[in-house]
């Protein structure tokens, strides 16, 4: 793996360690007294993916967390991708978010403006990324080729489940231009013809709504149990993944599917557009 996917394991490994930690009850200052560790800025560190944890030490926290076996299995694989020495000849961009859905076993997502991260073709993401601030122009194609290389889990063996609720704007827009646009909207139409996935559409006339305004991704881990809220914004983004913010969305999300059109009726409109 490159760096960047070192990186990005590294980093998926910290925050699920962190729930851990939190779900045992500790502080970071009673994790690091009972493992008699110098200070409790390395278990930041560590759950920040700053640093890179050896095996021994990730057992020592895997035991004082009391991690189920079947969970602690998965975690060291995180640990063992996370060690990994990077190959210098790996270019492919692996983000932290890629590693969340390449171990996922459900995604919910909703977006109201553009078309999700998870359904754009290379040109559509593309022409977005092109006039992103945070992305540097040097990234930009390498970043959309990254976007279209995360779907490949949605067709693979033992792939997540994927609920897209879409508002009717975010597929009126006309990103690249109208051949991109409607090359966008066919991807679109194949991706939502999987087993796997659900498409629903919110169309303009539904008014208000619980999401109005907040375009999110909810990831569930299977193994181990784990969900995080993902929200994009100008110039990066977060991830939140308290009990209360994972609730929160939760709820939100299911709002937004008795909002939209059911999967049929959000296909036929779909359709329409494409034939426009």
């Amino acid at each position: 793996m490159g760096q960047a996917a070192v990186t990005a394991y590294r980093e998926l490994l910290g925050v699920v360690l962190r729930s851990c930690r939190e779900r045992a009850g500790l502080s970071p200052t009673q994790t690091t007294k009972t493992l008699g560790w110098y200070s409790g800025v390395k278990i930041a560190k560590i759950e920040a993916g700053a640093v890179k944890l050896p095996e021994s030490e990730l057992a020592d926290l895997l035991r004082i967390y009391r991690v189920e076996e079947r969970d602690a299995a998965r975690l060291r694989v995180f640990g063992e991708l996370a060690r990994q020495r990077p190959d210098a000849r790996a270019h492919s961009p692996v983000s932290t978010f890629r590693a969340f859905v390449t171990e996922s076993a459900e995604i919910r997502c909703y977006t109201e403006s553009v078309v999700p991260n998870l359904a754009q073709t290379e040109d559509y993401a593309y022409s977005l990324l092109a006039t992103s601030l945070s992305t540097p122009p040097s990234e930009v194609g390498r970043t959309a080729r990254e976007r279209v290389a995360a779907q490949e889990v949605l067709s693979s063996p033992g792939a997540p489940r994927l609920h897209l609720v879409t508002a009717e704007p975010a597929l009126l827009r006309p990103v690249g231009g109208p051949l991109v646009h409607r090359a966008q909207l066919t991807h679109l139409r194949g991706l939502a013809d999987l087993p796997n996935v659900t498409f629903q559409v919110i169309p303009l006339d539904r008014g208000e709504h619980s999401g109005l305004g907040v375009p999110f991704t909810l990831i569930r881990l299977a193994v181990p149990e784990f969900s995080t809220v993902h929200v994009e914004n100008l110039t990066g983004a977060t991830y939140a993944d308290s009990p209360a913010e994972v609730d929160a969305h939760g709820l939100a999300f299911r709002r937004l599917t008795e909002a939209a059109l059911d999967a049929e009726r959000s296909l036929a409109l779909l359709d329409r557009l494409i034939a426009a």
